[in-house]
């Protein structure tokens, strides 16, 4: 296990309110509430030094509160606000609020040719000029239009979210979970093979439990965190938990401990670099001791 655990991607929210404004959905409705301090107590439990607090959607106010709360428990990346007409200035407006370390990304504004507009294409520029990673998340379309430009920015973190699985609808669970149908393998994984070739793409090694037809440890989809090992390496995986929809089922514990099932392998420094290392070295992040009291 790492000497430092760092969860690469979780959400924080409150229940909706004027302070915290958010959006309502099946999977978050207006009561449902993921809060700050009762997150650090669990991840104090399992041993987590550091966080990247993705926001819900554009609103950032939960996660600038976390931040203020905790500023060194805790990075940020901003939501893109996919019904934006001016997408650089959207995310001026978060990056100048907020210092983030990646930007999630829903679209490129490709349609089916796999052209992406001027307006996206500044917008990669811009982040790259300040240093923030594409936190991306989308639909086939929007992955393999990202694979025609990638050469274009080779300065850019691009961090794909979620095992690099493609988004297709879902549902919420009766855990309250997203679960997104899928094939498995996915069948985008060529396309996030070509996405591995470049050295500033990294991947999430989370979300199993949304696309598994299995309970945990989600073994039909150990295949896929093995492709994913053999195409990026160990130097651009990145566990995370996606906090808080797994935190009954299968429970923080259960996921810390799923690099090790599906990937048992591993040198003790290669599970260094995915349990923590490698979003230190992405992201230059400094973490605080872990006895910080939530």
């Amino acid at each position: 296990m790492s000497d430092v655990l760092i969860d690469s991607h979780m959400h924080l929210f409150s229940g909706m309110s004027v302070e915290f404004p958010r959006g309502i959905h099946e999977l978050y409705p207006a009561e449902r509430a993921a809060e700050v301090t009762d997150y650090l107590l669990n991840a104090q439990q399992i041993g987590v030094d550091h966080s990247i607090l993705v926001s819900l959607d554009e609103n950032d106010e939960y996660m600038s509160y976390a931040l203020r709360m905790h500023p060194n428990r805790f990075s940020a990346v901003a939501v893109m606000d996919a019904t934006s007409t001016d997408p650089i200035s959207d995310f001026h407006r978060h990056v100048d609020a907020v210092p983030l370390v990646g930007y999630r990304i829903w679209t490129l504004g490709a349609d089916k040719s796999l052209q992406v507009p001027d307006t996206h294409l500044n917008l990669l520029a811009a982040m790259e000029a300040k240093g923030v990673a594409a936190w991306f998340y989308s639909d086939e379309v929007q992955l393999r239009a990202l694979a025609g430009i990638v050469e274009r920015f080779p300065n850019l973190p691009i961090v794909l979210n979620h095992l690099g699985i493609c988004q297709t609808g879902f549902h919420c669970d009766s855990w309250g979970r997203p679960r997104v149908p899928t094939t498995i393998p996915p069948a985008t994984q060529e396309i996030v093979d070509k996405l591995a070739l470049h050295e500033n793409v990294a991947v999430l090694f989370s979300g199993h439990y949304a696309f598994s037809e299995e309970d945990y440890p989600y073994r039909d989809l150990i295949d896929t965190s093995d492709r994913l090992l053999q195409v990026f390496g160990a130097s651009r995986l990145l566990w995370a938990s996606d906090w808080p929809w797994i935190q009954i089922n299968p429970g923080y514990p259960a996921l810390r401990d799923l690099v090790q099932i599906h990937l048992p392998g591993l040198s003790p420094h290669e599970m260094s670099q995915i349990m923590g290392g490698n979003s230190i070295r992405l992201f230059a992040i400094e973490v605080n001791p872990r006895d910080e009291k939530p």
